[in-house]
């Protein structure tokens, strides 16, 4: 696996957060849509952006020798985020399995108070958001540490600090995108999206988190190997 895939695959982990979705389709149904949307996105990039940036920062000043990568370490890296996302999703099915309504009951408050936004709130949820709960941070954590482990020059660690945001936010910039070009027509598709996912939010935050895990954890000891 290269380092760009990587890459591309901690992007995909952090990136299929229904949560994240939820929330910015709640700020888009707001009544203030476009403006709300808009700064909404522009709050998520801009903390995910700093997150990422300081992981790379933090990353390359632990690691003595810049001019090669460290395979070991980066496989390292692998199985541990491999094994957080098992344990987070053995940790969610425990949560789930007898009292289901609590967590949806949190979810709706959720998207109750998004859906009430003004353009300076929207901007502040979205910056709260980027910086993301413990799945979302850790993972882009260890994409920052990853991509300073490569061992490549800073251009070229930019392009995939620049792939992982892209990747790792496009549930909420693409929605935006949408809803900036079409307005209030996709309003009915705003809804009943956000319908499907709150009804669905936890079974494909598990399941995908168990995917990635496995994956993760079989690459990283087969470059241990």
């Amino acid at each position: 696996m290269s380092d760009t895939t990587r890459i591309l695959l901690y992007a995909l982990v952090a990136g299929l957060s229904p949560l994240a979705l939820l929330a910015t389709l709640a700020a888009l149904g707001s009544g203030r849509g476009r403006a709300n949307g808009f700064f909404f996105a522009v709050g998520f990039l801009l903390t995910q952006t700093t997150v990422l940036v300081l992981a790379i920062v933090l990353g390359s000043a632990a690691t003595p020798d810049r001019k090669r990568g460290h395979p070991t370490l980066a496989a390292a890296l692998e199985i541990a985020l491999g094994v957080l996302l098992l344990l987070y999703a053995t940790r969610g099915r425990s949560r789930d399995e007898p009292p289901v309504r609590p967590a949806e009951s949190r979810t709706k408050a959720l998207l109750d108070r998004l859906s009430h936004l003004r353009p300076v709130t929207a901007f502040s949820a979205g910056a709260l958001l980027g910086v993301g709960g413990v799945k979302r941070l850790t993972i882009t954590l260890f994409a920052g540490a990853t991509i300073a482990l490569t061992g490549f020059i800073p251009a070229e660690q930019a392009g995939l600090g620049a792939l992982y945001i892209v990747i790792a936010s496009a549930l909420v910039w693409i929605p935006v995108g949408v809803y900036l070009v079409a307005g209030k027509r996709a309003d009915t598709w705003t809804e009943r999206t956000e319908e499907w996912i709150v009804a669905n939010e936890q079974r494909i935050t598990a399941l995908s988190m168990v995917a990635f895990g496995l994956l993760l954890i079989g690459h990283g000891l087969i470059l241990l190997l």
